[in-house]
């Protein structure tokens, strides 16, 4: 792999060699450091913002117009600190600067009604293709840029105009080529628009978590699409080994969240596999405690009351210590509260005590605090008792043993 490392090294180096060569001979690049000596150095720095914000502006109205000319609404379209959003009202703009966090932008789709396996399918086709038009439009722009570039550098005797055109290539060049990179990066986290493409088109797992995320965004709630999308859930669940991995995770706490608070009926073979987890590869991680705690839910919705009650307490032994104190002491609180063990009506008074997590980047569309507020409610009470049988003592078994 090292060799391989040098080997491409030397390969660019011969190249720029031989281009920066070439311009000189020609008398290009005089042109274009006299160029450059037209920008003053404060221009370096608003190019750089203008080269970004075009960049990213144009890579996010490649997803943007991708779904809308699949007939795909939009709830929000984000570029760094700036927001837009549509609700009830109609569109609205306005800044946010902790969006810095992003580092890029981002488009919210509103998937509508998804009642059958053909609206799934069609919607899935959809959605790969608005993951992948962005790509194809950052990698356009870059090579329109270079055209550009050499066109002007060549043709042009305005020197200013060849040193903006330069200082913009030099910068569109550079982040083109940083978000071609991220496009095939990937954590638990995030997914680069390359590997997203990928996935939605292969990964049955993948395709139902993400739309079951954004079905939360829409803006017309149908039971057909819940009912659809828990059904389809529960089949796919059947049919896997649940892991610890992140989709798994999130497959089955939006299974759970059916039973625990739509009301659904447990699946029998579902249930199997859920008591047969293990605990401790979901205790490290934000996503795996909070598919534990809804385990507990779960077990005291089945009134399997001393199984959540155990689960609980293991829990609390064996959280991982990185994981957020905030969160540990919201999620050990609610769970008293909902499980009818010790009631927190005080602490949830103080809306300080939430942890709300990344949720706080979509507050525009949902607000946090108040959907917490929906997952507080205490859970039907159930009975937890043990039967106590006191066996008659005759008088003349007292006078034996005496």
């Amino acid at each position: 792999m090292k060799k391989l490392k040098w080997l491409y090294f030397l390969i660019f180096a011969f190249v720029w060699g031989y281009i920066y060569t070439a311009l000189v001979y020609n008398g290009i690049w005089p042109r274009f450091k006299e160029g450059l000596g037209t920008i003053r150095f404060h221009e370096f720095f608003l190019w750089l913002i203008f080269a970004f914000y075009v960049s990213l502006t144009l890579h996010e109205l490649g997803h943007f117009f991708a779904f809308v000319v699949q007939r795909i609404k939009i709830r929000a379209l984000y570029l760094t600190v700036f927001v837009f959003y549509k609700n009830e009202k109609g569109w609205h703009f306005t800044v946010k600067p902790k969006l810095w966090v992003l580092g890029g932008g981002l488009v919210v789709p509103d998937l509508g009604k998804i009642e059958n396996d053909q609206d799934f399918n069609q919607l899935k086709n959809r959605f790969s293709k608005a993951l992948i038009a962005a790509p194809i439009v950052t990698i356009s722009i870059l090579v329109m840029t270079l055209i550009t570039f050499v066109l002007v550098l060549i043709y042009s005797n305005n020197m200013h105009l060849v040193g903006v055109v330069s200082i913009l290539a030099i910068y569109i060049t550079i982040l083109s080529s940083l978000f071609i990179y991220t496009f095939t990066l990937h954590n638990t986290m995030f997914y680069g628009d390359f590997v997203a493409y990928k996935k939605m088109k292969t990964d049955p797992i993948f395709q139902l978590t993400q739309i079951n995320q954004y079905t939360m965004f829409s803006m017309v709630e149908t039971e057909e699409t819940t009912r659809y999308l828990f059904e389809k859930t529960k089949d796919v669940l059947k049919e896997i080994i649940i892991d610890s991995s992140v989709f798994h995770t999130m497959l089955l706490s939006s299974y759970l969240d059916q039973i625990i608070r739509g009301d659904e009926e447990a699946d029998p073979i579902i249930d199997l596999k859920i008591k047969a987890l293990k605990t401790s590869p979901y205790t490290h991680t934000e996503h795996g405690i909070y598919l534990l705690y809804d385990l507990c839910y779960y077990h005291y919705k089945q009134k399997d009351v001393a199984r959540a009650y155990k689960m609980f307490e293991d829990i609390k032994k064996r959280t991982g210590k990185k994981l957020n104190p905030k969160l540990i002491t919201y999620l050990e609180k609610k769970t008293l509260h909902v499980l009818n063990i010790e009631y927190q009506d005080g602490f949830f008074a103080d809306k300080e005590n939430y942890y709300v997590g990344n949720s706080w980047i979509f507050e525009v569309l949902i607000d946090p605090i108040e959907t917490l507020k929906e997952f507080h409610e205490p859970l039907p009470f159930v009975e937890y008792s043990s039967p106590l049988v006191l066996e008659e003592i005759k008088p003349e078994e007292v006078k034996s043993d005496s």
